[in-house]
């Protein structure tokens, strides 16, 4: 059951991060040991660091409670971060994250031995590309990820199409506009490839049964795709974020077990 009374952190921080394009806006969640493993949360495509019905926020909060520093922030173009939306691709997320990723490492109550990340939807996929070039980065668990963006492709290409018609770029019934290059470059990535590079760094991959939008067969083929140690975890009932605070806890707390877990071995 949700346990709200539990989600208090020791303490919040502000910050602005140095991006490769500007910068990045961020909150630090800082536990009361240190020097502490940390995690860094990337949120989904038009999402920010607070998600969907404060995902994040609890999340980040229930894992601090617990012992680590975590670190959730904008991408460019999205959140309060600097930068418009239709100026990101997949790699200047990928390249974001690199930056947060210098950012934590430099802070002196992280042990830069027990860096990890986090991420939703296609946050998911900025977590598995950077993870799989990036060494500093120890352990990776995602959420509703897709395992591949060709997998998506009936939406991925009338994305395209629309892009052409319209010169170069698409508005999305969001309110957010996409561009050609932006899906040229999601269309580059093999993430399974990616996957595949991760092991013997531990991988969690969490997703909702009832996705709708990046569906279960995703977890599936990500799972597949991984090395040990890897571990799946399937919330029955669940939606893309998790929506409803039963489900929404469970995602979390099986998130926050295996990372308990998870650092006793690295």
């Amino acid at each position: 059951m949700y346990q709200g009374a539990l989600l208090r952190p020791v303490n919040e921080e502000f910050v602005w991060v140095r991006g490769p394009r500007g910068k990045l806006a961020s909150m630090v969640h800082i536990p009361q040991k240190t020097p502490a493993p940390a995690l860094i949360m990337c949120h989904g495509f038009t999402g920010n660091r607070v998600e969907a019905h404060r995902l994040f926020v609890r999340a980040a909060r229930e894992f601090c409670r617990r012992g680590l520093l975590v670190v959730r922030f904008d991408f460019w173009g999205s959140g309060e971060s600097e930068g418009e939306f239709h100026e990101m691709t997949l790699t200047s997320e990928v390249e974001d994250l690199g930056s947060v990723l210098d950012y934590v490492s430099g802070r002196p109550e992280v042990d830069g031995g027990k860096i990890g990340v986090l991420g939703l939807s296609m946050g998911g996929a900025v977590s598995l590309i950077r993870a799989s070039r990036d060494p500093r980065i120890r352990f990776v668990c995602t959420w509703s990820a897709p395992a591949d963006f060709l997998m998506l492709a009936e939406h991925v290409k009338t994305l395209y199409r629309e892009a052409l018609v319209s010169g170069e770029y698409v508005d999305l019934p969001s309110g957010y506009r996409v561009t050609s290059r932006f899906i040229q470059d999601v269309l580059s990535y093999n993430i399974v490839e990616c996957v595949s590079k991760i092991s013997p760094r531990p991988l969690l991959v969490v997703h909702g049964a009832k996705d709708d939008i990046v569906p279960l067969t995703h977890s599936e083929a990500i799972y597949k795709s991984a090395g040990e140690p890897r571990e799946r975890v399937v919330i029955e009932g669940g939606d893309h974020t998790f929506t409803g605070l039963d489900t929404e806890w469970k995602a979390i707390t099986s998130t926050a077990d295996w990372l308990e877990r998870t650092l006793k071995r690295i």
